[in-house]
């Protein structure tokens, strides 16, 4: 049987790692990079820290679930002595349930 806690632990742990290494290199590009080099006429510090870190770290998100996580059914397997559920058929006069067509204006005339 597939423990369930363990692979949400670690799945966890990857991803508030993996938050924590955005936030360092985020801080990283936004305070280590000098405000004088530019790219394009844009600061360079901007176009790492806001551009290229985020769209580097959603590609990483997307290798992280497709090759890390697991899928895990969250639904419990019934057990084999329970009874099969009892299936009732539908009632035959539908009316009683189709919705009514009366409109009541909420002014009085």
């Amino acid at each position: 049987m597939i423990n369930i806690v363990s692979i949400a632990r670690r799945e966890a742990a990857l991803s508030v790692g993996l938050a924590m290494l955005y936030m360092l290199g985020w801080w990283l590009s936004a305070y280590q990079v000098s405000p004088e080099l530019t790219f394009g006429g844009w600061p360079l510090w901007f176009l790492l820290s806001c551009l290229f870190n985020p769209l580097l770290f959603v590609g990483l998100c997307v290798v992280m679930v497709r090759y890390c996580f697991k899928t895990v059914a969250l639904d419990s397997p019934e057990p084999a002595s329970s009874p099969e559920p009892i299936h009732r058929p539908a009632p035959k006069n539908s009316s009683s349930i189709a919705p009514s067509h009366h409109h009541e204006s909420g002014t009085q005339s």
